[in-house]
């Protein structure tokens, strides 16, 4: 029978070892539980022959600190006892995977994940820096994420207690997760774990941590002269607040940082993601990494990357995984912007009598036009948009349509100030109105609104979509639902645009084909973001029923008794595909103080 450990607990599995410990899972025989432990050994360590005049043991300080924490975020310790040459610590088991692990799977987290384990790490370290105890390893190796997709932090092994003098000076850290004063072995504070937390969002946020380095000398020059990316600038979900609060709490002296760890989480949280819509995204995330590493012969057991400092590490790796993972959400927008602000371009350049010889040859400016906005999309999206859009007002306006190049001018200014500018999938969405209309698929507009945006956002560019549709509409196809680019590419002459829009504003079937649009993506993005597949799905058959019945008011008012089954047959499309989109997930929407 294999020897219990201190007569009571049962060896299963090594979790890890490093210079100065090995963790096990085990399982208690008594409680009938699986418990954590550390084992670390005791060399050259000779016990006193009276307890009371105890020498620092390797791992009591730990256990004792840890004891005092109550804190669902906190990995609990159950009891510390010596025998022979070692010295066991006795832990809460977590099954799951560490927050390295996660992000070397994942790359950059979406951001209710990063909320989630963000959230509950700054708990954790409110609970002991209420009880005088700084952590100071805060690091991805020390976030424990189990099956559940409940957060917890690991590992007070380097933490303090405070005294009547103050905290004192730190005796490690884990470069990459240390401010310069703790690198230099000065006065730690709580404002040390908290310059800690920041490098740890900004390593969910952005996927890589521009402070790790080789050494300490490294290390410091990293900080001071490090050119840090804006994690707002790295993907378009992020507030211009988040990096705000984040470069706050990285600040190199103390002093300019958040006071606490609670004011800094004051200043990111209201800005973030849903944390338990990310705990249940988390639940998921782990139990399919858990699964995975038992079909992987080569991967590292699964208790391996339970705890912190152990071998599981590999910070290159993550980081350039992670970065990968962001750049390629940014590419695949990017280039969707590319394509629609270019076929936007298109239509205006065609419009555009500089732009074209009598003959209708192609000039150098037509191309000219387009290669801006398609470059100015691959940069940045919505400065693509903003070409895209301004070329088209040029094209009315020079049509001899001013009013509607005005009124194409006022919904694109708010549709860019209201999310277009800033958030690549608002600007896509919005420009995306160009392309599907001309093959008669704009319907499609509102389904893609309520499915990759808030409803802040989803309004703005349905909004700015349904003018843009009825703007084009008047070239001569007179429907929202598409302008036939084949027929009616080219703009008539002057007036007869201006005629077309009149007649368009006074009949009502136009307006009931608007208001079940902006219907149909509020309903969509409202359902669309709780982050539930059966709800989202449940968001797009709403929406798609919402277009439905536009399309019927539409007809009726149109002295027709039902539609046909052309007017019908892009919004049954589009509305089948945008459900089956459900399947493989819903986007994680950006956030919006107006939901």
């Amino acid at each position: 029978m294999q020897n219990l450990i201190l007569n009571r607990y049962r060896p299963l599995e090594e979790a890890g070892s490093g210079g100065f410990a090995t963790v096990l899972a085990a399982w208690d025989t008594r409680i009938q539980r699986r418990v954590a432990i550390k084992c670390l050994r005791l060399d050259g360590y000779i016990a006193p022959a009276d307890p009371r005049t105890l020498r620092e043991i390797p791992g009591l300080d730990e256990a004792r600190t840890a004891a005092m924490l109550s804190d669902p975020h906190i990995v609990g310790v159950y009891d510390f006892d010596m025998c022979g040459a070692e010295a066991y610590l006795i832990m809460e088991y977590m099954d799951g995977i560490t927050l390295t692990e996660l992000m070397r799977r994942e790359g950059a987290l979406s951001l209710d994940v990063a909320t989630c384990v963000f959230e509950a790490v700054a708990d954790a370290l409110e609970t002991a820096h209420e009880n005088q105890v700084l952590h100071l390893d805060i690091k991805p190796d020390n976030v424990l994420i189990n099956r559940q997709g409940q957060v917890k932090v690991a590992d007070f092994g380097l933490s303090q207690l405070s005294h009547a003098a103050g905290f004192g000076r730190a005796a490690g850290g884990t470069i990459g997760y240390m401010p310069l004063e703790q690198m230099r072995l000065e006065a730690c504070d709580a404002r040390t774990d908290e310059w800690a937390l920041a490098a740890l969002a900004y390593q969910m946020l952005v996927g890589e941590n521009p402070f790790v380095a080789h050494d300490l000398d490294e290390a410091e020059r990293a900080i001071e002269q490090a050119e840090v990316l804006v994690p707002s600038m790295a993907r378009d979900d992020i507030d211009e607040e988040v990096d705000e609060a984040v470069f706050g709490a990285l600040a190199i002296d103390p002093d300019d940082r958040f006071d606490t760890v609670a004011l800094f989480a004051e200043a990111m949280l209201p800005h973030m993601g849903d944390a338990r819509r990310g705990a249940r995204e988390l639940a998921v995330l782990v139990g399919e990494a858990c699964d995975d590493s038992v079909d992987d012969e080569e991967s590292v057991p699964l208790s391996s990357r339970l705890f912190a400092g152990h071998g599981v590490a590999d910070r290159d790796r993550a980081g350039s995984l992670g970065r990968a993972g962001s750049r390629a959400h940014v590419l695949a927008m990017r280039l969707w912007a590319a394509v629609a602000c270019g076929f936007a371009a298109y239509e205006a350049a065609a419009n555009i009598p500089a732009c074209m010889s009598v003959a209708g040859r192609m000039e150098p400016a037509f191309w000219g036009v387009i290669s801006v906005a398609v470059v100015a999309a691959l940069v940045w999206p919505g400065a693509g948009a903003a070409v895209a859009v301004g070329a088209l007002v040029v094209a009315l306006g020079l049509s001899g349509s001013p009013f509607l190049a005005l009124a194409l001018a006022m919904a694109g200014i708010a549709w860019l100030a209201l999310g277009g500018v800033r958030w690549h999938a608002c600007a896509n969405v919005g420009m995306t109105t160009i392309a599907a209309g001309a093959f008669g698929f704009a319907p499609a507009v509102p389904l893609l609104a309520g499915f990759f945006l808030n409803v802040r956002q989803s309004l703005a560019a349905t909004g700015f979509a349904a003018v843009a549709a009825f703007c084009l509409a008047c070239s001569g196809s007179g429907d929202l639902t598409g302008w036939n680019v084949f027929s009616f590419g080219a703009f008539p002459g002057v007036g007869t645009m201006g005629d077309a829009a009149l007649d368009l504003v006074a009949s009502p079937n136009m307006w009931a084909m608007a208001t079940s649009w902006l219907a149909a993506a509020v309903v969509g993005s409202l359902l669309c973001s709780r982050g539930n597949r059966g709800l989202a799905a449940c968001g797009m058959l709403a929406a798609t029923a919402a277009l439905v019945l536009g399309v019927i008011a539409a007809a009726r008012l149109g002295g027709a008794d039902f539609p046909n089954i052309a007017q019908l047959a892009p919004v049954l499309i589009a509305g089948a595909a945008m459900t089956c989109a459900t399947i493989a997930g819903v986007p994680q929407r950006e956030p919006s103080r107006v939901e």
